[in-house]
């Protein structure tokens, strides 16, 4: 029977991988817990047993618009299913529940607040409820990267149902984060499911950003003429900017953020849904369950918070499986940035966990080793380089730069303190440092000590990551620094140690910039707009900074506007200041 409906009720000819094992655990009333990656077919597993079974499925999912594709998809296919939200009248809400009441609906959405209210449970215990769906389950885990406090309560479900079995679902979920899940949901005997997270179909780059980023960017959409795709930008400003930069330039576009009003953003989500616009520019409040299968690109402008934020994001492409492209943008600066607002949390142990994703996104981003690799075994996977499916593979042309020396040095270091420190007490010992630790530890006695500083402190982590990403390096407990067996075959000069010069390179320029910044930026260039600015204080007779602050220079400096529109994206420049003194800066900028 359930193959007659998964060709009739779904178009499918045959099951995708996983996703018979979940039906079955579904059809046997068992609790279940699926990690599949984004375009895997995690609906049909539970929504093709609600067809077999009596009752109605109660579905948790933590967006209105997320909820409102699916309970469309579910009526086009002539399936009856409902969602209740703040968005409705209380009579719509009514007239829904009784459907529910009279055995109408197969399905009922609802959002996690929604659910914690006590009429609402008081609700569902009229209903003839065959099983719970928790979409999105990785809400619930306060390790992973979307929580949500009204997730965390539905691990009361099985209080309230205890017989009746919890199916949840995710893209993201490492180690961790599952493990919280199946605490949290108090998940009795749940099969669990972890399909693969290498797609095939995603091509993955990954490029240091150069100025604002937008002459790569539209490298990157020529590729993409007339096609679908997201951009992801770090805030609503350039949101708004981004997209209308991309319509001055003959793509198609509308922004998405929090901050505008409910109905633009639902207006804004239908019209690319629909493909009525090609791209949607849009910080991170876009995106999460999105149904649209023809994706074909995602493009970041700077760096996620996390890997799981950048696995689910890129997961919006080729969801249909066709071939598609995901770009990442990026700098250090992304990681100030995103590290300032660190500084809020009050929870030391929190913050630490938040830091750490931040420093692993950017190792991630900086890396030689395969991307989907990386990602893989993030999530506790296991994958061989992808080949052809990253740049990181393909760019076998790259010019190497050998390290050898410099990592015997770092290994001796290593081997010479008994392999019981970690990265910055190593280093430290290298470059001859005076820190107190060090010299009560007699570390000043080394042969090692002080040989490394003709690097400066950041060259020396991009060579220790290096030998982190080759494993001749491990992380043991309390963050010591670990050899392996390829250690001692670079100690004893039998295998050479390369890095791409490109990575050394970037770092020596940022060893040159003494200055605590949030971004990079041409500092000859800053330096002559500020002669501009001058100039033309001196002749208005005001101060400077009334014309242009620092801040706003350096703005100009790093992204480096070549016309109005553009000028009008830097922070800092509004129409008035450009009719002012915009063209004499673009002057400066363009020469």
């Amino acid at each position: 029977m359930k193959y007659e409906i998964l060709k009739d009720a779904f178009g499918h000819n045959s099951f995708r991988p996983l996703q018979e094992e979940g039906v079955d655990a579904i059809l046997e009333g068992r609790d279940l817990l699926m990690i599949l990656p984004t375009g895997g077919g995690k609906s049909l597993v539970y929504q093709l047993p609600t067809l077999l079974k009596d009752g109605i499925s109660i579905v948790i999912s933590p967006l209105i618009a997320l909820m409102q594709d699916q309970v469309a998809a579910l009526k086009a296919q002539r399936i009856n299913a409902e969602m209740i939200s703040s968005a409705q009248s209380r009579e719509d809400v009514e007239e829904i529940i009784q459907s529910a009441y009279r055995g109408d609906l197969k399905f009922l959405y609802l959002s996690p607040e929604r659910l914690n209210n006590p009429s609402t449970l008081a609700m569902l215990r009229g209903l003839r409820i065959n099983f719970f769906v928790i979409d999105e389950a990785h809400c619930i885990s306060q390790w992973g990267h979307e929580f949500r406090d009204d997730y965390r309560a539905l691990g009361n479900l099985k209080a309230n149902f205890p017989q009746t079995n919890i199916c949840a679902f995710t893209a993201t979920s490492t180690y961790h984060v599952t493990d919280d899940i199946l605490r949290e949901l108090r998940l009795e005997n749940p099969l669990l499911l972890k399909g693969k997270i290498f797609r095939k179909n995603l091509f993955i780059s990954a490029q240091r950003r150069i100025s604002n980023g937008q002459e790569q960017l539209k490298a990157f959409l020529h590729r993409h003429k007339n096609e679908s795709g997201i951009i992801y930008v770090s805030s609503r400003k350039k949101a708004e900017d981004l997209s209308i930069q991309l319509n001055l330039a003959g793509y198609k576009s509308l922004p998405y953020h929090a901050g505008l009003p409910q109905h633009i953003r639902e207006q804004n989500f239908r019209i690319f849904v629909n493909d009525k616009v090609d791209i949607m520019v849009a910080t991170i409040a876009f995106g999460m369950g999105i149904d649209k299968s023809n994706i074909r690109f995602v493009a970041h402008m700077s760096l996620p918070k996390s890997l799981e934020n950048y696995y689910q994001e890129i997961g919006r492409a080729g969801r249909d499986g066709e071939d598609s492209e995901v770009l990442l943008l990026f700098n250090a600066g992304d990681i100030a940035q995103h590290k300032r607002f660190l500084d809020e949390i009050a929870d030391s142990e929190y913050k630490e966990h938040l830091s750490e994703k931040i420093d692993t996104i950017y190792k991630y981003a900086t890396s030689e080793v395969c991307f989907h690799q990386q990602l893989a075994e993030y999530f506790g996977d296991t994958l061989d380089p992808c080949g052809d499916r990253c740049d990181n593979c393909i760019d076998s042309d790259a010019k190497k730069e050998n390290i050898t020396r410099e990592s015997q040095m770092l290994l001796s270091a290593v081997y010479k303190t008994g392999q019981n420190f970690g990265k910055n007490y190593i280093i430290d010992i290298l470059r001859g440092s005076k820190e107190q630790k060090l010299l009560a530890n007699e570390a000043d006695k080394l042969s090692m000590y002080g040989v490394g500083v003709h690097l400066s402190k950041k060259e020396w982590f991009v060579i220790l990551e290096r030998l982190l990403e080759l494993k001749i390096l491990s992380i043991g407990e309390f963050s010591s620094l670990k050899l392996t067996q390829k250690a001692v075959d670079v100690l004893k000069s039998n295998i050479e140690v390369t890095i791409k010069s490109s990575r050394l390179q970037i770092n020596v320029k940022e060893k040159k910039v003494k200055r605590v910044e949030e971004f990079d930026f041409d500092e000859e260039l800053f330096e002559e707009l500020r002669a501009k600015r001058t100039e033309l204080a001196s002749a208005l007779g005001v101060p400077p900074y009334i014309i242009f602050s620092d801040k706003t220079l350096k703005y100009l400096a790093a992204e480096k506007p070549y016309d109005k529109a553009s000028m009008l994206m830097v922070n800092g420049v509004g129409e008035k200041k450009y009719e002012q003194f915009g063209e004499e800066f673009l002057e400066v900028i363009n020469l």
